[in-house]
């Protein structure tokens, strides 16, 4: 199936900005955006447990664990519902701030998670899918982006100029090391194999910024994604 680019969740900048984000376990950075981005129109989204587990690359265990540490995360809820099968299954909320906040959120695509990038990587061999570290840092280097047109104008226009959002692909991310490591609640010598891994991933290339300081390209929409055929299949399983 073909990966819809068009799709994204409105990722307010407050959970990363507050701290909320770096406190929770990686576990529920991991399961995070897949809940969100099944969200509907009022933040609602029933995704099963094994849709999870699939996307997130998680064990059921540990997506059961990462929805436990989500629990007290500004804005998410969670409750039990029947399904029409007569199974238990966890009906999701998440409160997104409203629109016309000027800069108050980034959007972060539905492509990222479906096209199998997002899924953790549970093969040394293999550079297909993010390790726990990277799913904490991406987040955190999109919030710390600006959006490079000779104006650092970062992303306060969104919701009034959506046509022109949707024609940028990267932003540029010069934010310190420690910074990245301490708003992602991750140690600062793993940013490295981090930002690797997000490289591997299509999401992040070097570069310089017009003053010449190391940067980095960060990719809203990354220029390629992994086969999502092996996703498919396993999310057809359950179907």
């Amino acid at each position: 199936g073909e990966v819809d680019w068009k799709r994204f969740f409105r990722f307010d900048k407050k959970w990363i900005e507050n701290m909320n984000w770096a406190r929770i376990s990686l576990a529920a950075k991991a399961v995070f955006p897949v809940i969100a981005c099944h969200c509907d129109v009022l933040g609602h989204a029933f995704p099963g447990e094994e849709t999870i587990a699939a996307l997130s690359g998680l064990t059921a265990k540990s997506v059961r664990k990462g929805i436990h540490d989500l629990e007290g995360f500004p804005g998410f809820l969670w409750m039990h519902y029947l399904t029409r099968r007569g199974k238990r299954g966890k009906n999701f909320q998440i409160i997104f701030p409203s629109k016309g906040e000027r800069g108050r959120v980034f959007f972060l695509h539905r492509g990222i998670i479906d096209g199998g990038i997002w899924r953790k990587n549970n093969d040394k061999q293999h550079h297909s899918g993010l390790i726990p570290t990277a799913q904490a840092l991406y987040p955190v280097m999109r919030h710390f982006s600006r959006y490079c047109d000779g104006e650092d104008e970062s992303l306060d226009d969104i919701d009034e100029f959506p046509e022109r959002y949707a024609n940028r692909s990267w932003e540029l991310c010069s934010a310190e090391i420690g910074q990245l490591a301490n708003h992602a609640g991750i140690h600062r010598h793993t940013v490295t194999d981090a930002i690797k891994n997000l490289q591997d991933n299509f999401l992040l290339e070097p570069c310089k910024t017009d003053d010449g300081e190391k940067a980095w390209k960060v990719f809203i929409i990354p220029k390629t994604h992994w086969k999502a055929s092996f996703l498919n299949e396993k999310l057809r399983s359950e179907a």
